[in-house]
């Protein structure tokens, strides 16, 4: 009999009736397959106590407990169910159980999309959800009816609680005297924020001084200036109460849900230009070389000269004079700042994954109207504009992520441990497959891993098999275990550099503050935080890892959602685009315009061509089984749109050609 473990662990529902059971301790990296009929009433999200053994196909369990429920509330369509009896018609997959009400239709209209509050779990024999209906949401299909199903789902509130607000609305709309105590003065610090068009809130500033004559071979001092956020949300108020539940800001298409109330995520905590604003700096020496080090953290003053956007940056980086003289070289400054810091990570083997994303664009005074859906960063001038910032964060996290490690600071480290052995050994099958090598043991560490990508580029396959190499890295997380971060090489990495939108940054701000009083160094006023237990920062680290995974989601299915509205109105049109996976039911495309994913079902596939077809063992082909024809990833292709399912977000294509 094989040896029995036991552990805790977060179910993950497939419509299959079966889960996968993911173990909370960092010990245990692989899910726990649980066989269908055995979940025992157990909803996607709940945490459970799970014994479990080796299989023949991995670790196979059982659920021993359900500890905690996560799910309060579902979604769904309000319909009768014979004379009396109602019930919720749910589209979320994961949710396997029948939904019926009780108490009537309260105040639900029957055909439309209503809440319901869950009053008794699925148990027994025949296990189903019994709910009470709280409100409508609204029609089916509606725009902004399956957007309220997504936040619902993912329990995203985008109203804040009376406590936030009224404490949100007492906060000083000037700095004041006294918070200038124990507090740096950099206001004459050339700072400058860089950020999109659209942007609200601007939580980091940046600037270089040059320790020398000639920029080749000179130092530079860079000062990575963050919203002091810490001095405005305090421990046991309403206001952190609420950023503790929320853990993230949510950014959708056409909203950004945010972790603090607008008073502060958009005025005291914003580093706007030409006004004096509270902020933790990070400060550090980089070499010609891009060597970090002489790490300081401050609580501090500053004064930003001037609000860039990336465009501008992007201009003036090709040549233009937009921006002054005077502008136009610290923009060089930094730029050559983050070249260094970026040439440095590279020789430690950090990973660029070649995944670019798509941004739903809106009409700007109709924002249920959407115009196209374009790649995030159209032109390789906007991204080095957005690398520049990018580098001088991470440098800031990773010096706040050293000084951790050596004073032993009980902060939430970002971590991103080793790729999975099994999925790092089908990557190599497929890259094999599609003509490239790659040896599993070398992508183990970054260096080789970073190798691997960089021959891919250029191939038609490049952006199915990056995609593959991130499926075949873990997930990223917090934890208070520090194991390093994979994909930038880093020795010790921390979330520091956005606390108004992420609560692991906040926890960082006020474990430096706490740590550089006892120091007896720039802290801020009284009263400075106090220092964490080790098993408060976990407890927190658990609950964020959980919270960013939901808030992805919902990013991700909103970003599906406005996808599928887009193309309802090009049902019949063709399109060009490149396959970029395989499942046992689907060949995926991505179009080229409008930047769009779709699908197209084996099972019509099977039909159009009349024969059956399968997946080969690489996973990397569809083989017709009489014609031996093939779709391989990376191959391109021309579809047609036949269906655009809103409450599925899915975008249904047929095969007409591949090119």
């Amino acid at each position: 009999m094989a040896q029995r473990s036991q552990t805790r662990a977060v179910l993950h529902v497939n419509p299959g009736g079966y889960g996968f059971a993911q173990p909370l301790s960092a010990e245990e990296t692989r899910g726990v397959f649980i066989p269908p009929g055995y979940l025992r009433g157990a909803l996607d999200g709940d945490e459970l106590e799970v014994v479990y053994w080796e299989s023949e196909k991995g670790l196979e369990g059982r659920i021993e407990q359900i500890i905690k429920r996560k799910r309060k509330r579902v979604v769904g369509l309000l319909t009768r169910a014979g004379n009396k009896a109602w019930v919720l018609e749910v589209e979320d997959p994961r949710l396997i159980w029948p939904v019926k009400c009780v108490g009537g239709p309260g105040d639900g209209q029957p055909g439309m999309i209503v809440v319901g509050l869950i009053v008794e779990y699925p148990d027994g024999p025949n296990p189903e959800l019994t709910v009470r209906v709280e409100r409508t949401v609204g029609k089916p299909g509606a725009l902004e009816t399956e957007i309220q199903k997504i936040l619902i789902e993912q329990q995203i509130d985008d109203v804040f609680t009376d406590a936030a607000h009224n404490e949100a609305k007492s906060v000083p709309t000037t700095v004041l005297d006294h918070e200038l105590e124990q507090r740096a003065d950099l206001r004459g610090l050339p700072f400058m924020t860089i950020d999109p068009p659209d942007a609200r809130d601007f939580d980091d500033a940046v600037c270089v001084e040059l320790l020398g004559e000639n920029t080749q071979v000179a130092d530079y001092r860079l000062h990575v200036a963050i919203a002091d956020v810490s001095h405005y949300v305090r421990e046991g108020t309403g206001i952190d109460a609420e950023a503790r539940e929320r853990c993230f800001s949510a950014y959708l298409p056409d909203r950004a849900i945010p972790m603090l109330p607008h008073q502060l995520s958009s005025h005291m905590c914003s580093l706007v230009p030409k006004q004096d604003r509270l902020a933790m700096v990070v400060s550090m020496r980089v070499s010609a070389a891009g060597e970090t080090s002489e790490w300081v953290v401050r609580a501090s003053i500053i004064h930003s000269r001037r609000r860039m956007t990336y465009a501008e940056v992007a201009t003036a980086l090709d040549g233009a004079d937009n921006l002054g003289k005077k502008a136009r070289s610290r923009v060089f400054a930094l730029r050559e700042c983050a070249d260094r810091l970026r040439r440095a990570r590279l020789r430690r083997g950090a990973i660029e994954l070649d995944l670019p994303e798509a941004k739903v664009v809106l009409e700007e005074d109709d924002r249920t109207r959407i115009l196209d859906v374009v790649k995030s960063r159209s032109t390789k001038s906007m991204t080095r504009a957005y690398n520049l910032v990018e580098e001088l964060m991470i440098a800031a996290n990773e010096g706040v992520g050293e000084l951790a490690v050596e004073h032993n600071l009980p902060v939430v480290f970002r971590v991103h441990d080793k790729p999975n052995v099994e999925k790092l050994e089908n990557l190599t099958a497929a890259a094999f497959a599609l003509g490239t090598k790659a040896d599993p043991e070398k992508l183990q560490k970054p260096r080789g891993a970073q190798k691997f990508l960089s021959q891919l580029e250029g191939q038609s396959f490049a952006p199915a098999l990056n995609m593959l190499m991130l499926r075949a890295m873990s997930q990223a997380q917090y934890a208070i275990g520090n194991v390093g971060h994979f994909a930038l090489a880093s020795k010790a990495y921390v979330h520091f550099t956005s606390p108004i939108r992420r609560y692991p940054d906040l926890i960082s701000h006020r474990v430096m503050k706490a740590w550089v009083a006892k120091q007896g160094g720039d802290c801020g006023p009284d009263p400075v935080p106090r220092m964490p237990k080790p098993s408060e920062s976990e407890d927190l680290a658990v609950r964020c890892s959980d919270r960013e995974r939901e808030i992805v989601a919902a990013e991700r299915a909103t970003q599906s959602l406005f996808a599928a509205v887009f193309m309802l109105d090009r049902i019949g049109d063709r399109f060009e685009g490149a396959i970029t996976g395989l499942s046992q039911n689907g060949v995926f495309v991505q179009i080229d315009a409008p930047f769009v994913d779709g699908m197209i079902k084996v099972s019509d596939l099977e039909k159009e061509r009349g024969e059956p077809y399968y997946r080969d063992e690489t996973g990397v082909r569809l083989v017709g089984e009489r014609s031996g024809k093939t779709l391989t990833i990376g191959d391109r292709v021309t579809v047609e749109v036949v269906d655009a399912s809103v409450p599925r977000r899915q975008i249904d294509l047929v095969l007409i050609s591949p090119m």
